[in-house]
């Protein structure tokens, strides 16, 4: 992919107050306008103060808003939906009319737990990535990316994340977009997975990922493709 810089941009962090959107909020702030979006306003603005709280002992001084899921997607240039895949529609259909042209990154995964292992368990449309795409208008530029980091990491700005993370998407501005703020995440490399239909492939790889620390006592476990 070429390096293009994004410019500053609003970012809405989808589910911000999960274990899954609070990596983004921490490393993306320095340089972007962070919204949290929680279904409840208050409980995203409560979090913003911690999180301010969080980055000011870090030596960062950032800005970052808390909203209700509605108010922080219609505010931003990129959207981030860190959510479970149970709440797809409630951030996507539901709320259509907040979205307009923003770039959508979709890390969501659907999955299941058999018995003493994960499954991937995708929708008719074959991925959570299209099945968003589906349910957004048009004029939406959906991304799938960050399914294989460790977020128990990716959420701790004392540690050190490291690996690849793979992009699938059908515009290539927007890939170019969100691969340049992976390149903002230390030791974080990116890799173009092809068109969005290719997203199934990489969804697949969380609940294997996920059933390989178990079965072989492996902490934060991610991908980095090595050249033979």
């Amino acid at each position: 992919m070429m390096q293009l810089r994004p410019v500053h941009m609003k970012i809405a962090v989808v589910g911000g107050t999960g274990h899954c959107g609070r990596g983004f909020i921490l490393h993306w702030s320095r340089e972007h306008d962070i919204i949290i979006g929680s279904r409840k306003a208050e409980k995203a603005e409560k979090y913003s103060e911690e999180i301010m709280g969080y980055l000011g002992d870090h030596g960062v001084k950032a800005e970052v808003a808390g909203m209700d899921n509605e108010s922080a997607i219609a505010s931003s240039d990129l959207v981030v939906l860190a959510v479970p895949y149970r709440f797809v529609e409630s951030v996507t259909k539901d709320l259509e009319e907040s979205y307009s042209d923003q770039i959508v990154i979709s890390l969501i995964v659907p999955m299941s737990r058999v018995e003493d292992h994960f499954e991937y368990t995708p929708p008719p449309q074959g991925s959570a990535a299209v099945l968003v795409k589906d349910l957004l208008p048009s004029t939406v530029k959906n991304v799938s990316a960050f399914h294989t980091i460790s977020y128990t990491v990716f959420q701790d700005l004392d540690r050190t994340l490291s690996g690849d993370v793979v992009i699938c998407g059908d515009d290539m501005a927007s890939k170019e977009v969100v691969a340049d703020l992976v390149r903002d995440i230390k030791n974080l490399r990116t890799l173009d997975g092809g068109p969005l239909k290719m997203a199934a492939q990489v969804e697949g790889l969380t609940p294997l990922l996920l059933n390989i620390s178990r079965l072989n006592n492996i902490k934060d476990a991610g991908i980095s493709v090595i050249e033979g």
